[in-house]
């Protein structure tokens, strides 16, 4: 326990960045009120994800727990897993918690779609990993295999950014920067994207006009 107490790193209330967190938080508070979204990280998490489904084409988004994030239109059976992760995070990655093999089946057929969603703070979007492979599926049953046979405490899976766009041929869209500043970007974080190909990137106008097609 004593290692326990020694960990972190305690600096002292900063009393100015609490005021005006309070004051956005306020903010926050109003919306939530207004629209009837009363638990913040559900607020949070439909906001962001109804971001995300809105710049790729979606038109719906699931406002209950089960299911998947976003789909694409009333009369339309296409379905959005959306993941999210923070530009500052050490790596960027795709992160599944208590997956079934039910979700894992679906990502075999052509009905579901991934994205992975890069913010840099709240609410700047940079980039968005989009596509579709049955082999995300494949990945996700072996991976419920090893949890049941009691390899891992949780059934919690992982695909990084790079595996999804060399692996799985996913692609990039740059969503608030231009392509070039989106792969010096990709490049100066990693450089496994040093041989990141240039077609990978395409501009969130080039998607749209492309008729939301991967």
């Amino acid at each position: 326990m004593e290692e326990l107490l020694k960990k972190g790193n305690y600096v002292p209330i900063n009393h100015n960045f609490m005021t005006e967190g309070v004051e956005v938080l306020q903010q926050l508070s109003d919306v939530q009120a207004k629209f009837e979204k009363n638990d913040t990280d559900t607020f949070i998490n439909e906001l962001r994800d109804s971001l995300v489904g809105y710049k790729l084409g979606y038109e719906l988004v699931n406002i209950e727990k089960h299911g998947f994030d976003c789909k694409k239109s009333v009369n339309v059976e296409e379905y959005l897993e959306a993941k999210q992760a923070s530009f500052h995070s050490t790596g960027w990655q795709a992160t599944f918690n208590d997956t079934t093999y039910e979700k894992a089946d679906a990502f075999k057929t052509t009905k579901l779609f991934l994205a992975l969603a890069v913010w840099k703070n709240a609410a700047d979007l940079l980039f968005i990993c989009y596509g579709q492979n049955p082999k995300i599926g494949d990945f996700l049953t072996e991976k419920i295999d090893w949890f049941k046979k009691g390899n891992t405490v949780r059934s919690t899976q992982s695909i990084s950014l790079s595996t999804l766009v060399f692996e799985y041929g996913f692609k990039i869209i740059a969503v608030s920067k231009t392509k070039a500043q989106l792969l010096e970007l990709l490049r100066n974080k990693n450089r496994s994207f040093l041989k990141l190909n240039n077609s990978s990137v395409i501009s969130w106008e080039e998607f749209r006009d492309n008729d939301y097609k991967i």
